[in-house]
């Protein structure tokens, strides 16, 4: 495996924030009638909406496992419920933040500038959430930080008194 199982951490902060926000939003879409989304999703099936789910989350879910992760490292934060809220706030945030930054890089006027044209298609899933409700956010961020948490405790390394390393949580 990887250092500190990055790998292991990355790749389930990618499928299981994705999933976990796709059922949401599919949640949403079923018991909402209203807005945009329920129009654009309307006839699309659970497992569609995995699927691209999938493929449009991940540079949010990527980048919310790094912050997520950064943060725990800096503050030394041990206990699951900080997590929890950690990553309920920080998903809101960075949701926030990325659908401001699918909105901009819509504008007409921005296209022409920008040096990698794929940056409007790698944000189109932040937008599609911002056109819902955003409080699914905090429960996705919530979950998915909890699943963090754990596979962090895996394969995270202490120091022994004699020096050798031991897997913490085994």
């Amino acid at each position: 495996m990887t250092r500190r199982g990055s790998l292991a951490y990355y790749l389930a902060a990618w499928v299981c924030g994705s999933s976990f926000m796709s059922f949401a939003l599919w949640l949403e879409i079923a018991f909402s009638r209203r807005g945009s989304l329920h129009d654009l999703f309307s006839e699309v099936g659970l497992f569609a909406i995995f699927f691209f789910g999938l493929i449009f989350g991940v540079v949010p879910s990527l980048l919310f496992g790094w912050l997520l992760r950064r943060f725990s490292n800096v503050f030394h934060v041990e206990q699951l419920w900080i997590w929890i809220a950690a990553g309920a706030a920080l998903s809101y945030g960075l949701m926030w933040l990325l659908a401001g930054l699918a909105h901009l890089a819509r504008d007409p006027r921005y296209l022409p500038y920008s040096a990698l044209p794929i940056w409007p298609f790698l944000l189109t899933g932040p937008a599609a959430v911002a056109e819902g409700n955003m409080w699914v956010v905090l429960p996705v961020g919530a979950a998915t930080s909890s699943v963090l948490f754990f596979v962090d405790l895996a394969f995270g390394k202490k120091q022994d008194g004699d020096g050798a390393t031991s897997a913490s949580g085994a």
